[in-house]
């Protein structure tokens, strides 16, 4: 009798442990991927605005330390700002809105000119979860074209079939075609199913953020610009009777922040920032993406610059200060190869970052595609050392880098 039910134990220990090792392979892993590109216009020419606007004050400062002042619209210290009277400046010489190099490139019909810059990148971005983008000009077809940019709505097709599924509008450029352009913006993304983040027809519309759910981790997604290029009026901020772009102020980031921290897992922000064609970080903007991050956001993502920068992992949040260019219709010779970092996000907290080289020198940033060889390595290393410079550690392998966060403290330099 023992004998004989030994066998029967046996076939069912081994069907029991089978069938938990069954169900362990099929449960999906409790991680969100995200993917995030730099900036892309696609339009066949460029229009010098000729002049910026900005306060004498806010002149001074900028030229004195390089720190482009913010203006903070939700205090009675912005009320004051608003109103001083504005000053007309020349726009710098080194500027990509002038003197660029625009490629002769014809296409049989819209399709064909919508998708183009995407054929070569678009595999890379559909490897994630949720792939971002900063769209840096407005999409419309009959809006008044009073800024550099206009690109026709037909181009929602190419973020499509890129795999773009989230986009901040919130940059210098989101008034280049008025409010009908931020309005036409909105709706054409909408109307092609793609998230867009940072515009809105007031401020209340424009903060609201864009939330994503998978694998059982839910995430918010807000967008902020320093300013905004000037067109019929030298204020394109958002206000709550006024259309535009979520202002990269403190006090409204905080409170979307606490807004969403007690429902979501993460909150990841797009701050586009910096001084243009400078790889250098400003002393000021680090302690400003650190505080922000202490207020409770996950991570900030960067772009404006054209150029890509080092990256910061600061308390365990990483700052990725900027992505360069991902797609232009235009290049300037002070341009070169940029980066698509891909995160990984686990009820952990955001544990893996991956810094992958993309082509933007010359004709490529019309249609990038990922590095090998000489000029992988060489981007992975600049921003490698760039990196070390911000006390984070970026390991290459191949023609990938990556950073590793283990905790808050285990990731910064001189650490064991």
């Amino acid at each position: 009798m023992f004998n004989l039910s030994i066998p029967v134990y046996i076939r069912f220990v081994f069907g029991f442990v089978f069938m938990l090792a069954c169900t362990e392979t099929q449960q999906p892993k409790k991680e969100v991927t995200v993917i995030a590109g730099g900036d892309v216009v696609w339009c066949r020419d460029v229009k010098a605005p000729g002049i910026y606007f900005g306060t004498k004050n806010d002149s001074k400062l900028y030229r004195e330390d390089k720190w482009r002042r913010l203006p903070f619209i939700a205090t009675d210290q912005s009320i004051k700002h608003i109103e001083e009277k504005f000053e007309k400046k020349l726009i710098d010489s080194t500027s990509h809105h002038i003197n660029s190099i625009l490629y002769p490139l014809s296409f049989d019909n819209k399709d064909d000119e919508a998708i183009y810059p995407f054929k070569k990148i678009a595999a890379t971005l559909k490897i994630a979860d949720l792939a971002f983008v900063n769209l840096e000009t407005p999409l419309s077809d009959f809006a008044r074209n009073s800024g550099s940019f206009r690109t026709p709505t037909h181009f929602a097709k190419g973020l499509l079939y890129g795999g773009v599924d989230v986009i901040s509008t919130a940059n210098n450029h989101a008034f280049d075609c008025e409010g009908e352009g931020i309005r036409d913006t909105y709706t054409t993304l909408k109307k092609a199913g793609l998230a867009s983040i940072g515009t809105g027809e007031n401020l209340q519309e424009a903060r609201k953020p864009f939330i994503f759910i998978k694998n059982g981790i839910k995430l918010a997604f807000f967008a902020y610009t320093y300013g905004v290029n000037p067109t019929i009026t030298p204020l394109g901020f958002a206000l709550p009777d006024q259309s535009g772009a979520v202002p990269l102020d403190p006090f409204l980031m905080k409170a979307d922040i606490q807004s969403v921290r007690d429902k979501v897992d993460f909150v990841l922000l797009s701050f586009h920032w910096g001084l243009e064609n400078k790889r250098e970080i400003h002393p000021a903007a680090r302690e400003f993406a650190h505080e922000i991050l202490d207020a409770g956001a996950d991570a900030i993502i960067g772009h404006h610059p054209h150029v890509p920068r080092g990256i910061e992992i600061y308390k365990g949040k990483p700052i990725i200060y900027s992505l360069g260019n991902l797609i232009f219709g235009h290049n300037h010779t002070y341009w070169g190869d940029n980066l698509l970092v891909k995160m990984t996000l686990t009820p952990e907290g955001i544990t893996r970052l991956e810094v992958i080289p993309v082509a933007g020198e010359g004709e490529d940033v019309t249609q990038p595609y990922v590095l090998t060889g000489t000029r992988a390595d060489t981007l992975l290393k600049d921003i490698q050392n760039r990196s070390l410079e911000l006390n984070t550690k970026m390991e290459i392998e191949g023609e990938t880098g990556f950073i590793t966060i283990h905790s808050a403290e285990e990731n910064q330099v001189g650490s064991n």
